[in-house]
């Protein structure tokens, strides 16, 4: 079964290297991919994209839907877009995993993830 994946993989690299890249659809789907993923680079770049846990949720539900949109131009997209996506995936998915994990125990623990505890500000 590996052997299956293997070769089919293959041959997808070897049409992907072939083309021209993607066609206008596939460009918008691969930038809206990419605006999405830069939200989600860092736990200060969530901090500073969102201000509510149901925004974060949704920009994360709309970021899964727009990477499996991109498997429709999986044939067009060019080899560093695909490393692209790759890295990008890889990137921002534990970052992903770690602020719904804080979201989730403050849930658990009674208390509201939206309120902003500053506790690096020096109190006077």
């Amino acid at each position: 079964m590996k052997k299956i994946f293997y070769v089919i993989a293959a041959g997808a690299l070897m049409m992907v290297s072939c083309n021209k890249g993607l066609s206008p659809e596939g460009q918008k789907v691969w930038n809206e991919y990419k605006e999405l993923a830069a939200m989600f680079e860092s736990e200060e770049a969530v901090d500073a994209s969102f201000q509510s846990t149901e925004d974060f949720t949704e920009a994360v539900k709309k970021w899964s839907e727009t990477a499996k949109k991109m498997q429709d131009y999986v044939l067009e997209i060019t080899p560093e877009q695909a490393d692209s996506f790759q890295m990008l995936a890889e990137k921002c998915q534990p970052v992903i995993e770690k602020v719904s994990a804080a979201m989730q125990q403050a849930q658990e623990l009674g208390e509201n993830p939206d309120e902003q505890t500053d506790e690096e500000e020096v109190v006077e």
